[in-house]
């Protein structure tokens, strides 16, 4: 339910050559300008005239009727004037009625979606840079849902590469190894390779065992892989992120569309052996411009496949599911790779999977690298805001049972990291700070979290059933009011938006946006205490249409919103 439907039709009118689509309706930037706003920049497009020519002529031609008092072009934008009453009581209705649905467009009813995310080589616990794919990936999930998308998630298990193989040596020299060895036994297997070349070798010849298929490596390979998973993915399960389908690297090796690929290479005369003999395309045949990266090395001399060969059966595999969309989230430095898998499916006309990049957590010394063990391992840090956390609670709620303290903290915990990261678009990077992203004031999820239980303390104090009719004479419409309820109308533009950037970024400054104006509500427009029951009972209404407008915001984000804290 639009709230503001009854303005559509007569600028439909105005210019037939629009449709409903065309028309949005935003909060102004500032409530002197209008009471709400449309932007004329998808109108002028269609229109092909500039936006602020055709703000001033929608400021002459339409005709809104007595609910509009005044229509006044400002810049690209039309700005109109509102019987407030009226509006706000259909916001309100709009909220209530649309409830966890609140928000979605279903723009994606009938629609299928593979999404790839995470995939975080088996050889380590996460760290907290690689969480950050997990928590794009989880949340562009939850969108897409939201906005019902029938979304697969996959989750690519590289279990293979020399990486593995050295680590199954390791493996095999180390007694009752368990999840929380496998860092140390990399970083020892890594180094061993660095000043052992017979144990590299090793390494090589392991891994050349695999592709044969031989069964006891393969069997050891399995082994080494599934610990490493098992324990990665109860990590992962911390922070909220869950997988649908687990597809193993080891499944694309000799994979028979490899084979059709290697012969859409030759007829572009793309493909050559070099110097090691090793088999190599070369991009420019395919319209690669430069220099650097013009060569992708497909196998090396001993037959074995390099991982790049893999990938592209695995990208040719997804696409034949025969989804609607085909994402991928990916780390800002493979952009070079993915665009040479682009191209090299793009010989047999093969599309490649659409690629979200995000940077980096960076601490003070810079990025994490696993292969350096130099990390900050994901469970570590959860542990630590876990901990914080329940300090901060149980000081914000002694009144609560030790129980429920420490369930509402590991909520804080994960609200706190999983906000602060998912609010940085993601090509930008994130600079974490633990004491200011557990705060229960600013810029944080914690906060928003906080004005869901304010609102549901209000809501318990109260004592009855706040009712989802919202009367025709809503009693509603002061500037506070408002402002805060033309932001809760907003929210579905905000998510078609996030889902049209692919980030998840935009619903978590609107949650922020929400939960400030529902603050500067509550100190100016008493709720229990109102003039009148009419009025007691319509702030209660916004009160409930604005923590449904929240949860929902934070459901995307992959974040619970407690009753109490």
């Amino acid at each position: 339910m639009n709230p503001f439907e009854s303005l559509v039709a007569p600028v439909l009118q105005a210019f037939p050559e629009l449709d409903a689509n065309d028309i949005t309706f935003t909060p102004p930037p500032n409530l002197d300008l209008g009471d709400v706003t449309i932007p004329m920049f998808p109108v002028a497009r269609k229109l092909k005239n500039a936006p602020a020519k055709i703000a001033a002529q929608a400021a002459k031609k339409v005709s809104f009727g007595p609910e509009v008092s005044a229509a006044e072009a400002a810049g690209p934008y039309l700005n109109l004037r509102l019987d407030r009453a009226a509006f706000a009581r259909r916001i309100v209705s709009a909220v209530l009625s649309g409830g966890d649905a609140f928000g979605s467009n279903r723009s994606g009813a009938g629609k299928r979606v593979v999404l790839e995310h995470t995939s975080i080589n088996p050889n380590a616990s996460p760290h907290v840079g690689r969480a950050r794919n997990a928590m794009i990936g989880d949340s562009l999930a939850r969108l897409l849902r939201f906005e019902a998308h029938e979304v697969e998630v996959h989750y690519y298990v590289n279990d293979m590469g020399r990486q593995i193989g050295l680590l199954v040596l390791i493996a095999d020299q180390l007694q009752n190894l368990d999840f929380d060895g496998v860092l140390d036994a990399y970083v020892e297997a890594n180094e061993r390779a660095r000043e052992d070349e017979a144990f590299a070798a090793e390494g090589y010849a392991l891994l050349a065992k695999m592709e044969e298929g031989d069964p006891d490596t393969r069997a050891r390979f399995r082994a080494v892989t599934d610990l490493c998973l098992e324990g990665q993915l109860a990590v992962l399960a911390r922070l909220g992120a869950t997988y649908d389908v687990f597809d193993r690297e080891s499944k694309y090796v000799r994979d028979p569309r490899q084979e059709r690929l290697l012969e859409a290479l030759r007829a572009r005369d793309a493909v050559f052996t070099d110097e090691k003999q090793r088999l190599v395309v070369d991009l420019s045949k395919l319209g690669y411009p430069r220099e650097e990266g013009r060569y992708f090395v497909l196998m090396r001399a001993n037959g074995s496949s390099m991982y790049g060969f893999r990938d592209l059966a695995y990208a040719m595999d997804k696409q034949e599911l025969g989804a609607d969309m085909n994402l991928m989230v990916l780390g800002e430095d493979h952009k070079l790779y993915a665009q040479q898998l682009a191209l090299i499916l793009g010989a047999m006309d093969h599309p490649a999977p659409e690629s979200v990049y995000y940077s980096y957590i960076l601490l003070k010394d810079g990025k994490m690298s696993t292969r350096k063990g130099k990390v900050v391992l994901l469970s570590d840090f959860l542990d630590q805001a876990s901990e914080l956390a329940r300090e901060r609670v149980a000081e914000q709620c002694r009144d609560l049972p030790p129980g429920e303290q420490q369930a509402i903290a590991e909520q804080v915990a994960v609200a706190a990291i999983r906000f602060a990261v998912l609010r940085v678009t993601p090509n930008k990077n994130v600079i974490f700070d633990m004491d200011q992203a557990l705060s229960f004031s600013g810029d944080t999820g914690p906060y928003v979290q906080y004005s869901c239980a304010r609102i549901n303390s209000i809501l318990r104090k109260y004592g009855g059933e706040v009712s989802a009719v919202v009367p025709e004479d809503f009693p509603a419409g002061s500037t506070a009011e408002w402002a805060l309820l033309t932001a809760l109308a907003n929210f579905p533009n905000v998510v078609a938006g996030a889902l049209q950037q692919r980030s998840c970024s935009t619903i978590a400054v609107h949650a922020l946006d929400v939960a400030h104006l529902f603050t500067t509500f509550y100190h100016d427009c008493p709720v229990l205490k109102a003039e009148t029951p009419a009025l007691v009972e319509a702030r209660l209404q916004i009160c409930k249409a604005t923590l449904q407008t929240l949860k929902n915001a934070l459901h995307i984000l992959g974040i619970e919103a407690p009753e109490r804290m």
